[in-house]
């Protein structure tokens, strides 16, 4: 499977908007009511790229940087300390628990490597996705630490942090194209 990755549009993000997932995962699901999302979405500062197939059908999503950050920021930005960038990846529901999860990774994690560069990337993910964690392990990524998050929607809840090199190139081409 081939990959295409462009930067998110306005039609993208709403269809996104529009994605359920069935619980324990409608924890991911937007607020299609809000405008909020379409913001960040566009912010070319922490950018969303929408993630098509061979025939053009989208199947997810990654974005960089503050985005991706389980804790406010007011000046949205890619890169973290020591050349870290942090990456969220969203797949169509449809798709998830179908064992495709490993070549969407693989492909986000070789785009992220030729786009950006950054020695490491990291990401956070809710400790009751043991499907994600489990994705996450076998591509290389390790637990590193935990946050606690606090939301008005959510209350409080705790995030692990994990993390991996992309200091060389691994071989894992699997996209085709990007701009």
């Amino acid at each position: 499977m081939s990959l295409r990755f462009t930067f998110m549009t306005a039609q993208d993000a709403h269809t996104i908007a529009q994605w359920r997932y069935e619980e324990p995962y409608s924890i991911y699901n937007l607020d299609a009511a809000s405008d909020g999302y379409l913001q960040e979405m566009l912010e070319p500062r922490s950018p969303h790229y929408s993630i098509k197939d061979e025939q053009g059908e989208l199947i997810g999503f990654a974005n960089f940087g503050t985005s991706a950050q389980v804790w406010g920021s007011e000046v949205p930005a890619l890169y973290g300390e020591n050349n870290i960038i942090t990456i969220g990846i969203g797949m169509r529901p449809d798709l998830t628990g179908k064992g495709q999860g490993s070549v969407f990774l693989k492909a986000i994690l070789t785009f992220t490597r030729e786009k950006f560069a950054p020695d490491q990337v990291r990401l956070f993910v809710l400790p009751f996705n043991q499907r994600a964690i489990h994705l996450y392990e076998k591509m290389g990524f390790r637990r590193v630490g935990s946050y606690m998050q606090e939301s008005k929607l959510h209350g409080k809840r705790e995030f692990i942090e994990m993390s991996r090199s992309l200091e060389k190139n691994t071989g894992e081409e699997v996209y085709n194209s990007f701009s």
